[in-house]
């Protein structure tokens, strides 16, 4: 069959062979901006301005492709809002840009015999883009620490366990059913699983152990609050594996608003820092060492709580009574400006509290 070419002028045009090369028409683009997003539509752009000796126009719609991408990501990762209505106006975006830009050159190709690449080829370089974004997005989360975040916001390799009728320790990494149940009993025990609806995350892999306690809108910003669930941690950490254990408070949407850290430093004799917020191993690795010069660690299983959270505390278990004897009181102020230069210098917050951890005593040390 002979190839028809079109008039010019209303004469035949001159009989050129058909173009060699082949593009993409704007259905592909527009599939290839519904799967792939808007990098993989504008890559078929850039390809047909390759073709169509456009190379800088190509450069651009790459460039806009990856932004836009990028775009829907932070908001992903970073904003409350949707980002299902930004990306279907995107790709809409890109599938009108394809017909606008590219589509009378794409007619003019097929009018003079040009070939089309198939659908299927788009649909591959769509699936391909999306497993690169998908690669670097997963590295990215992995390299900064917001891969447990990530997946628990959405539901990425998670099982749950139901304590009771309706509380649940959702679970994943490499945490297993019998640590989820261990942890939601020793919830309940605590008395903070009370069969109203309440969600706990629980996280292991290679970062460690997190619990993620989802909250209220709002709650973790009500004053000392974080203290309230790092005890609660604290109290439960044996259930699943033991400290250093992050702490996170999420809203409820499952994105992290508050995180800190609950660990502890034994030293010999049964004495223990114990660190909170975003104190650190060696912070209380340090303060311990500096108890012990000093005479105040004596193995005799003393324990005392860092906390960094706006500010540092240190907070001493003492014996009942001790909080009203000024001299006992003077001798513990002494301690801690003794010790200060190791978690950062003053003012440090100085309580003193009794053996069911209840605050007896607070005092900034200046």
């Amino acid at each position: 069959m002979s190839t028809v070419y079109p008039q010019v002028g209303g004469y035949p045009a001159p009989q050129y062979a058909p173009p060699a090369y082949r593009l993409y028409d704007v259905p592909a683009i527009a599939i290839a901006a519904v799967l792939g997003g808007p990098l993989a539509g504008t890559v078929l752009m850039a390809s047909n301005c390759r073709k169509l000796g456009q190379g800088n126009n190509g450069v651009l719609a790459l460039i806009l492709g990856a932004v836009a991408s990028v775009g829907l990501i932070y908001m992903t990762l970073k904003t409350t809002a949707n980002p299902a209505i930004a990306s279907v106006v995107l790709m809409v975006c890109t599938a009108l840009a394809g017909k606008q830009l590219q589509g009378e050159a794409i007619k003019t190709h097929v009018a003079w015999g040009g070939q089309l690449y198939s659908k299927g080829r788009a649909i591959g370089i769509a699936i391909a883009t999306s497993l690169v974004l998908g690669g670097a997005l997963i590295g990215y989360l992995v390299y900064t620490g917001q891969w447990q975040s990530f997946a628990a916001q959405y539901g990425v390799g998670q099982n749950t366990v139901t304590i009771g009728t309706k509380d649940e320790v959702i679970y994943s990494g490499t945490a297993t059913q019998a640590d989820a149940t261990a942890l939601g009993n020793a919830l309940k025990n605590a008395g903070y699983f009370q069969d109203r609806g309440v969600n706990v995350l629980l996280t292991k892999g290679t970062g460690g152990t997190t619990i993620g306690f989802v909250v209220q809108d709002g709650y973790w910003n009500n004053a000392g609050i974080m203290s309230q669930f790092e005890e609660v941690v604290r109290g439960v950490a044996s259930t699943v594996g033991g400290l250093p254990i992050q702490v996170q408070l999420l809203n409820t949407t499952r994105v992290v608003e508050k995180s800190g850290t609950v660990g502890e430093v034994d030293f010999t004799g049964g004495d223990a820092v114990i660190y909170e917020g975003t104190a650190t191993q060696a912070d209380a690795q340090a303060l311990g060492n500096q108890f012990k010069t000093i005479g105040f660690f004596e193995g005799k299983g003393a324990n005392v709580f860092l906390t960094k959270d706006n500010g540092t505390t240190i907070a001493f278990v003492v014996a009942d009574g001790t909080w009203n004897d000024p001299t006992m009181v003077s001798d513990f102020e002494t301690i801690v400006r003794g010790v200060a230069s190791t978690v950062g210098g003053l003012p440090i917050e100085m309580h003193l509290v009794n053996t069911t951890l209840v605050v007896e005593k607070d005092e900034p040390i200046q």
